[in-house]
């Protein structure tokens, strides 16, 4: 993924940001992933759960001013 990921990309997917967190995940728990390695990847992670929230948050506003209607 883009060092810089933002939510207003017309490419940035939610669910296939949770698929790569979960494949995040998982190369971390392994004990055979390098260190160098781990940093990048939670650094990626990090970026990504940014990412999701200013998302989510977005929809949470939508959906607070689909209510008001």
């Amino acid at each position: 993924m883009d060092e810089n990921i933002k939510t207003t990309d017309k490419d940035f997917d939610i669910e296939e940001a949770f698929k790569r967190l979960g494949e995040i995940n998982a190369l971390l728990e392994n004990p055979d992933t390098k260190l160098k390695d781990s940093l990048s990847l939670y650094t990626e992670g990090v970026k990504l759960v940014s990412a999701c929230r200013e998302s989510l948050e977005g929809v949470e506003k939508e959906i607070k001013v689909l209510n008001e209607i």
